[in-house]
C-alpha cells in the first residue's frame, strides 16, 4: 500500500508534496475498492462511472471532519482529479453496447473523462474551478500542486480538493483526497491591484 498524498516521496511512492509553498493541508481522506463495479446512484436519473463514485467516497471521507467549513463556501471550492483511468470502464461499456446499435444516453453522458472528477462537485455542490488530469500520479501531482497554489493565491478558490487515483498492485483501486487551503503568507504574496 502506498502512503498518503503529502508525505515524503521516499515513503509514499508519490512524487513530492502536494502542499507547501504557502499551501496547507486542511483534511485528508481515502476510499478503496478491490474492483470497480456498478454502483447504485445516489441521484435519480444520473449515471456516473464507478471511479467517479470512488472519488466521491474519498472526498466524503476527507470532509468527514470539515464538511460544515467547506459547505459554507461551496461556491469557492475547487476540485482536481488525477487519474490515468478516468471513465475508461464506462467508455469500454459504451463501445460494446454501440455494436448492438443502442447507446444509453445516461451512460454516454457519464463517459466523459471529466465526469470522474466533477461528480464530487455535483454531489457536494462545489462551484469553484474543476479539472480532471487524465494522467498518472507521477505526472499529474506536480501539475495539480501548481494549479491548486495558483487558484488559492489568486482567490479563484478558498479550498482545493485534490483527489489522486492509484491502481494497486493487486488490481484494486484507491483514491486519496486532500483538501488544501491557503497558508497565511500565500494571499499576502498577491500584488495589490493598481500598483
Amino acid at each position: 500500500m502506498t502512503g498518503m498524498i503529502g508525505t515524503a516521496a521516499g515513503r509514499s511512492g508519490v512524487p513530492g508534496e502536494i502542499a507547501g509553498e504557502g499551501v496547507v493541508v486542511v483534511a485528508r481522506g481515502e476510499a478503496a475498492r478491490a474492483e470497480l463495479g456498478p454502483v447504485r446512484s445516489r441521484i435519480p436519473s444520473l449515471y456516473a462511472d464507478p471511479l467517479a463514485w470512488l472519488v466521491v467516497d474519498a472526498v466524503d471521507d476527507a470532509l468527514s471532519t470539515r464538511a460544515d467549513e467547506l459547505d459554507a463556501v461551496r461556491d469557492e471550492v475547487a476540485v482536481i482529479l488525477v487519474s490515468a483511468l478516468c471513465t475508461l470502464q464506462t467508455m469500454e461499456a459504451l463501445a460494446r453496447s454501440a455494436r448492438s446499435g443502442r447507446v444509453s444516453p445516461l451512460r454516454f453522458a457519464g463517459a466523459s473523462p471529466g465526469g470522474a472528477g466533477s461528480l464530487a462537485c455535483v454531489v457536494r455542490g462545489f462551484k469553484g474551478p474543476s479539472l480532471t488530469l487524465a494522467t498518472g500520479p507521477g505526472q499529474g501531482i506536480p501539475v495539480a500542486r501548481t494549479l491548486a497554489r495558483s487558484w488559492l493565491r489568486s482567490g479563484a478558490a478558498e479550498y482545493v480538493v485534490v483527489s489522486v487515483h492509484h491502481t494497486e498492485e493487486d488490481g484494486g483501486h484507491r483514491v486519496r483526497s486532500t483538501v488544501l487551503g491557503a497558508g497565511p503568507d500565500l494571499r499576502r504574496a498577491l500584488p495589490v491591484p493598481g500598483r
